[in-house]
């Protein structure tokens, strides 16, 4: 266990500016995150829920560039559950998409690129094993596969591949996950 939690330490530590070695060389880890300038999760909830009215049934926190997202995933009142990033720093909504079925016909329509072809790419940058994977359309009309891969250095990370393109749209570290991947 201690040397699963030191290899995410340096996963995280290559991969994010904002996580670096202090004067007495220990890395900052997880532990840290309470002292970045960020804020609450309540304050990007409320965004979240102000935007898309429904139950917030997971969490999660994530890199993205060197911006700390919050991530909800929240079934909405349309009986859709809906995936709303917030920008942790500032506490503005970044991104919103629907999560699908591989079946959703506008998904179909968009898809140039099958899930297998886009699982391959991904795990041919980032090696691992997929331990979830989704189909989301954007508010943009965008279809994206998202993979949650957890990598063979020990950390996790998401994915999303364009459905029509077959292009990597994103990579980001996750730092942590509160409630279920619903399946």
């Amino acid at each position: 266990m201690k040397l699963n939690q030191t290899l995410v330490s340096v996963a995280l530590f290559a991969f994010s500016p904002m996580l670096m070695a202090d004067s007495h060389g220990d890395i900052q880890d997880l532990d840290d995150v309470r002292d970045w300038d960020i804020v609450s999760v309540e304050t990007c909830l409320d965004a979240s829920i102000d935007l898309i009215p429904g139950h917030p049934r997971k969490l999660e926190m994530k890199m993205e560039g060197d911006d700390p997202v919050y991530e909800f995933d929240i079934e909405a009142k349309d009986g859709n559950t809906y995936n709303v990033e917030c920008n942790a720093e500032e506490g503005f909504i970044t991104e919103v998409e629907r999560e699908v079925t591989a079946d959703d016909a506008t998904f179909k329509k968009l898809a140039k690129v099958s899930e297998q072809e886009a699982r391959d790419f991904a795990l041919s940058i980032h090696p691992g094993k997929v331990t979830h994977s989704e189909y989301e359309i954007g508010f943009d009309g965008t279809a994206t596969y998202e993979f949650d891969i957890q990598t063979k250095l020990g950390y996790e990370i998401k994915v999303d591949v364009d459905a029509a393109t077959g292009e990597i749209e994103e990579a980001n570290v996750e730092i942590y996950e509160i409630g279920p991947e619903e399946e």
